[in-house]
C-alpha cells in the first residue's frame, strides 16, 4: 500500500540526496529505510518485492511465490501512479521516461519493471512512454556495491540518449521514473543527458520512494505490507 498522493521533496528533505539540486523538482510516495529490511515499513516491504531480479526470483526455493509478490508490488505502483495524473496530462502534456536498468536487454538479469510499470499504470490511454535513457554497457546495481558505489562521471560516461526515441518530438513535461531515491545520482545523469540535446525540456522525477535517513517511528517497525 503507498500513500494515496505524490509528495514534493523538501528542502529540509534534499539534503539526504547529494545530487539533487534546490533547482530540481522531485515527487516520491513513501520513504524506504536502507538496511531495515521487509519489516520496517510497508514501503519497505514494497520496494524490496519491486526490486527483486530475476536470478534472485529463479534462485529462491518458493520462485513462484516470490513472482507473485513481485507483480503485486508492481500492480500497486502502477495504480498509484494511475492516480496522480489526469488523462488529459497523460495524453497530451507528459513523456515518462523509466530510468534504464544495470543489465542490458537480453542478459538473464535484465528487469524492465520500470517501464513494464508505466505501462500497467496508463493501459488504455494515450501514454508516452519512452526507453529514451540506455546505458551501453551493463553494470551491478547500485544497491548491491554496497558503500563502492559507481561514481557520476562512470555513470554519466555510459549513459546516453537512445536516438530512435527522439525522432518524434518529446511533449512538454519529461517525468523520469525510478524506484528509490538515494544519492539522486541516476536523475542527475539522467536530467543532464536531456538537457544537453533539449535544453529547454522541462523535466521533473516521480519516485516510488526515497531512502530516509531519519530513525524509524516504532508504528512503522512494527509494520508490514501483506504477508509471507
Amino acid at each position: 500500500m503507498l500513500p494515496e498522493r505524490l509528495t514534493w521533496l523538501d528542502a529540509a528533505q534534499r539534503s539526504d540526496h547529494r545530487f539533487v539540486r534546490p533547482a530540481d523538482h522531485c515527487l516520491y510516495f513513501g520513504e524506504f529505510h536502507a538496511g531495515g529490511g521487509w519489516r520496517a515499513s510497508p514501503t519497505n516491504d514494497l520496494i524490496i518485492d519491486f526490486k527483486r531480479s530475476p536470478g534472485e526470483i529463479a534462485a529462491s526455493a518458493r520462485s513462484h511465490l516470490v513472482q507473485r509478490f513481485k507483480e503485486r508490488a508492481v500492480a500497486t505502483v502502477a495504480a498509484a501512479l494511475a492516480r496522480q495524473f489526469s488523462r488529459a496530462a497523460i495524453e497530451t502534456l507528459i513523456t515518462f521516461v523509466p530510468i534504464p536498468p544495470s543489465k542490458m536487454p537480453g542478459e538473464p538479469d535484465h528487469c524492465d519493471r520500470l517501464q513494464r510499470t508505466l505501462r500497467l499504470a496508463f493501459a488504455g490511454l494515450a501514454a508516452d512512454i519512452r526507453p529514451l535513457i540506455r546505458q551501453r554497457v551493463s553494470t551491478t546495481a547500485d544497491h548491491r556495491r554496497g558503500t563502492h558505489r559507481m561514481a557520476f562521471a562512470e555513470l554519466l560516461e555510459i549513459t546516453e540518449l537512445d536516438p530512435q526515441q527522439l525522432e518524434r518530438p518529446l511533449r512538454p513535461l519529461t517525468v523520469l521514473f525510478d524506484d528509490v531515491l538515494t544519492s539522486g545520482k541516476h536523475l542527475a545523469v539522467a536530467r543532464r543527458r536531456i538537457r544537453e540535446a533539449l535544453p529547454e525540456q522541462a523535466v521533473i522525477a516521480v519516485l516510488i520512494a526515497r531512502r530516509a535517513r531519519a530513525p524509524l517511528r516504532p508504528e512503522l517497525a512494527r509494520a508490514r505490507l501483506g504477508s509471507r
